[in-house]
This record gives structure tokens, sequence and C-alpha cells, in this order.
């Protein structure tokens, strides 16, 4: 046996009790989680506001340390309720963000992606309290909806793995769970 299938080995096997000595809690626990969402009608549009809870694993935040963009992704989507067919989807929307570490001025930036609108903080706390709470987000035309038929829209956050850095998507150096969305959160809209 070589002293690089040694290495080998030693290393695989203080990985495995490094595993199993972290917490089940810890290893599972909720990364996005959409606390409260709804809609409210005002003139002719509906307006989202939600409440999101963004806790980020350690392995997650040593990628943004080194100097990796997180891209982010808030999905809407807006349904009518059909009582003898499928329902049918009437609004699918995909709010990216990009958040940036900008070394040089010790600054956390969150880029809109679809807006093209850029925001500074001091912190990536201060950043993802900023991107916890959506107030005001367009959402929908009242002409969409028939008066009379049953709407509902749901919403999710997380990480949008499609705009991941290559590195981050193909490094056996970093931990390789980066599927990481909340639950679909529902509610009903009454037109």
């Amino acid at each position: 046996m070589t002293a690089s299938n040694i290495i080998s080995r030693i290393t695989i096997s203080l990985l495995a009790v490094l595993l199993l000595l972290t917490p089940a809690s810890a290893r599972n626990h909720t990364v996005f989680d959409v606390k409260s969402a709804s809609t409210q009608l005002q003139g002719a549009v509906y307006f989202l506001n939600a409440v999101f809870e963004i806790s980020l694993p350690p392995y997650i935040l040593n990628a943004f340390d080194q100097g990796f963009d997180l891209p982010l992704a808030m999905e809407v989507e807006v349904f009518e309720h059909n009582t003898y067919w499928l329902d049918k989807k009437i609004v699918s929307i995909k709010q990216k963000y990009k958040l940036q570490y900008h070394t040089l001025l010790d600054t956390v930036s969150v880029l809109n992606v679809n807006a093209g609108s850029v925001h500074y903080y001091s912190t990536l706390k201060e950043a993802l309290n900023g991107l916890s709470v959506v107030l005001n987000y367009p959402l929908l035309d009242n002409n969409a909806l028939n008066s009379g038929e049953r709407y509902s829209a749901r919403l999710r956050i997380g990480i949008d793995e499609t705009e991941l850095p290559i590195p981050l998507k193909t490094s056996a150096l970093w931990e390789s769970n980066w599927n990481l969305m909340s639950d679909w959160l529902e509610w009903d809209i009454n037109p």
C-alpha cells in the first residue's frame, strides 16, 4: 500500500467521523423558510408581501467569504383552480438576486438581476435581512382574474442552482448540497 493510499483512507475516515459527530440538527437545519406571504390589491394591481428566514450553513458562508457570488431566486406562481381539470397556471415569476462580496470595499451588494438595481450593505447579515422582507412587489393585474373563480398563489425562495459558479457545481472541496429551496407556501387570492 502506497503512502497516498494510506493518506486517502485516513482522510476519508476522518471525514466520516466528523460527519457522525455533527449533530443531526446542524446537518439538516432549514436554510430557507417562507414565514408569511400575502397579496394586497391596490388599484388594479395585486402586490406581494412576504417574510423569509434565511440561515446559511457554514459551507455556503465559507464559499461566499472565498469570493464566490451567491445566486438566490424567489419563485412565485398564481393558479386558477378548475373543478374538473388541472389547475391553470396564470403567473410564473422567477425573481433573481446575486449576493456579492467586495473585498476592497469590505461591503456586500445585492444585485436585483431582473431590475438591474444594486443595494450595498456593511455585512452579509444585513444583506440577508434586507432580502428577508419583500414589500409591495407587483405580482399581477386584477384584470387577469375573473370574479367568481378561485385562485391561489404559492411562493418559495432558495439558491438558484442554475446560476451557481462552475467551481461550486463541480468541486469536491465543497459540500454537495447546493440544491437548497424552501418549501412552497400557498395562500388564496380572492378577486
